[in-house]
């Protein structure tokens, strides 16, 4: 039995939150002691939180706005941007991440997107597991690579980015008495585990980790049926901060298709607004693979879960993504041949055009049907189970021999 932090400070949306949740439930049923810190502590549903874990909210990180013109080139230069500018306030927050662990009395932290709370468990000799979609875990390369491959970013710049983390985490390691202070690579060198697939790693320069697939989780959620056994079915999972969400639902609407929009946040004045016949709206959780299991495309921003849930149903995807974390990830669905993403300000006639060409394309069709075809083994279940062996082996001083099966 260990005790166990796992820690989420940085990102968005569901995922991190999902996946925190389930870890703590497997490593709990196997008589471990897990306390979750977290970015939000609102959990998804009702239900009480399973017993043996503790909650607690993570120390807050503050994010600048990321204007044009200083857009991050590499992971090192986002943290920047994300609490890694400026070492007082820094050094305030691995204070209050000690605390935590002395609180719980700490034995591993599992970091997911949680790069405060790494640096200190680091500084407090306590073990370090990093757990990710691949993101939030840049490949063991030197320097650390481009987070936007589509532009022109020499390697200075990369190195820069690296450079000046390091000189602010170096002072915030001073300030605890560290006179010796580790950079931030090394704290990303060990084999990190990867729920994702390796197809849809973001990185695709990354020679050590282990990709368990995904490990998802969903709530407890309504089940929704297709009106209509006869046409073209879409499902839609879209947000309306997403650029161009208005567009995007009146094609939508005008699409010869039955459609069926998940868009959390809406106001429902908005959705009924939008709404028509043959595209429903709704607001809250709704079972997504219901729906999947008969659709023949899908839309949305570039989520993982809901990308990964469409490619496993073999449905291919138009993503319209709003972070460089989507665009990524967009960019390997595209490499892949089971989608493509919708360019940049296309207005509603453009976007019409697009929705079109995919719904009558072979090509997308076949790639996302071959993605489920290799993946057909797989379950949530085993990837929870590979994950807990690798934390328990992290535990037992053997993560660096444990060789996992790619999925």
């Amino acid at each position: 039995m260990a005790r166990i932090v796992i820690a989420w400070e940085l990102g968005e949306a569901f995922g991190h939150l999902a996946r925190c949740l389930r870890l703590a439930e497997a490593l709990c049923r196997a008589g471990h002691v897990v306390a979750l810190a977290l970015k939000e502590v609102r959990l998804p549903t009702a239900e009480p939180i399973t017993p043996g874990i503790t909650l607690l909210q993570a120390p807050l990180t503050p994010q600048r706005s990321i204007s044009g013109r200083h857009r991050p080139v590499n992971y090192a230069d986002l943290l920047g941007h994300c609490g890694f500018a400026e070492a007082e306030p820094l050094h305030a927050r691995l204070l209050a991440w000690q605390g935590i662990f002395s609180q719980v009395r700490a034995e591993l932290l599992i970091a997911d997107h949680a790069p405060t709370a790494l640096l200190a468990a680091h500084l407090a000799g306590i073990l370090q597991l990093n757990l990710s979609n691949g993101f939030a875990i840049p490949p063991n390369v030197r320097p650390w690579p481009s987070i936007r491959p589509w532009e022109e970013i020499d390697e200075q710049s990369l190195i820069t980015a690296e450079q000046r983390l390091d000189r602010v985490t170096g002072a915030a390691q001073r300030m605890l008495g560290k006179m010796a202070p580790a950079p931030m690579r090394e704290l990303f060198g060990a084999p990190p585990i990867l729920d994702t697939f390796a197809e849809l790693d973001h990185y695709q320069t990354r020679d050590n980790g282990c990709h368990v697939g995904p490990i998802v989780s969903i709530p407890q959620a309504r089940q929704v049926s297709w009106q209509s056994r006869d046409g073209s079915r879409v499902v839609v999972y879209l947000r309306p901060e997403v650029p161009g969400f208005i567009a995007m639902l009146h094609a939508l609407a005008h699409l010869d298709a039955e459609v069926f929009c998940v868009a959390p946040g809406c106001p429902p004045v908005m959705a009924r607004r939008l709404a028509t016949r043959r595209l429903r709206i709704a607001l809250l959780p709704v079972d997504l693979s219901l729906l999947l299991g008969e659709a023949d495309l899908a839309v949305g921003y570039g989520g993982s879960g809901f990308v990964t849930q469409a490619l496993l149903a073999g449905v291919p995807l138009l993503l319209h993504p709003k972070h460089v974390e989507q665009m990524l990830l967009a960019r390997r669905i595209e490499a892949m041949g089971a989608g493509r993403q919708l360019e940049a300000g296309s207005d509603e006639a453009a976007i019409l055009t697009v929705l079109q060409a995919m719904l009558g394309s072979l090509a997308h069709q076949r790639a996302a049907r071959s993605f489920s075809r290799r993946h057909r083994q797989f379950h949530p279940e085993q990837a929870i189970a590979q994950a807990r062996l690798l934390i328990e082996q992290r535990l037992a001083g053997g993560a660096q021999r444990y060789v996992a099966k790619p999925v």
